[in-house]
Parts: C-alpha cells; structure tokens; sequence
C-alpha cells in the first residue's frame, strides 16, 4: 500500500489567530498549510540552533574554554 506523502492535522487557535494567518497567507498569494509549513521549519531550525548553541556550551566548560581562548567576536 503506498504511503501518503502528507498528513493532515487539525488544530485549535484563538479565532483572531486564525484570522490572522488566513489575512497574512492570502496577502502572500500562499495556503495557510503553505505558511504553517514555512513557519514550522523556521521554528524547528531555531530550536536546532538552540540545542547546538547548548551543546557547545556545555562542551566548553567542560574543556574549560574560555571566550577569550577564542578570540574574535567570541572575546569579551
């Protein structure tokens, strides 16, 4: 059997939200799932950015790297 290339999902938003984001996807000629999608990879794309930002933090006080070992826009 093949699979489906999408999934639908239902959701519940404050009813001026929603109105918003019907305005903001017609005003840019998109579908909302179009402009929940983009908003969605941009929302995981930070939350990565995040969880590296942590990882490295962690790794330079476990190394005990200073900012200023780095030098550049890292020192201080």
């Amino acid at each position: 059997m093949p699979r489906a290339t999408t999934k639908t999902i239902t959701i519940s938003l404050p009813a001026p939200m929603g109105r918003e984001i019907q305005r903001v996807a017609a005003a840019e000629g998109r579908t909302v799932s179009e402009l929940l999608r983009e908003t969605f990879r941009q929302y995981q794309a930070r939350r990565r950015f995040r969880q590296l930002a942590e990882q490295g933090q962690r790794a330079a006080r476990r190394l005990k790297v200073t900012p200023e070992d780095l030098g550049g826009p890292f020192a201080e």
